[in-house]
């Protein structure tokens, strides 16, 4: 259960998403443990999915992922089935020179993220916009029908 410490949304997660955290989970032990974690190279951290919070805010699902480096246009959010996808690819080249000076640096990963979605979501109107690095996706809830009460007569 995902909540925003008001309501709680249900999440459907998919069969593997514990042993995808477990694997993170390690992933990160072994990083701690290797102390040149920080001179690898940023290629491989391709295929990492992109830390995310789910929450819901004025009646709309809200996703927002970390999209570090990334351009709007290199990222791509589609909803198949119930699921929203998330992806997107960076490439980053930097050049410096200078008197005695000459470095070239480049950077490059994609990343991907596949959400399931709670029931009840409008997937025709949703809006998608990314800010400093951070892409946030709202998903409009479709509106319920409210409950009627009716009444119970006697025969």
């Amino acid at each position: 259960m995902v909540t925003n410490g008001k309501q709680q949304l249900t999440v459907r997660r998919t069969p593997t998403a514990d042993l995808d955290d477990l694997r993170e989970a390690l992933r990160s032990v072994f990083d701690m443990r290797w102390p040149f974690a920080s001179l690898r190279p940023v290629a491989m951290a391709e295929g990492r999915p992109p830390a995310v919070d789910v929450f819901e805010r004025d009646g709309n699902v809200v996703v927002q992922a970390e999209m570090p480096g990334m351009k709007p246009e290199k990222i791509d959010v589609t909803v198949v089935e119930g699921e929203l996808r998330i992806s997107g690819e960076r490439s980053e080249e930097k050049e410096v020179r200078e008197e005695h000076y000459y470095r070239s640096e480049r950077s490059f990963g994609r990343i991907y993220r596949a959400i399931a979605l709670p029931e009840g979501c409008d997937t025709e109107h949703i809006r998608a916009n990314s800010k400093d690095g951070v892409l946030e996706v709202v998903i409009p809830k479709k509106q319920t029908a409210t409950p009627k009460k009716v009444a119970v007569t006697g025969a």
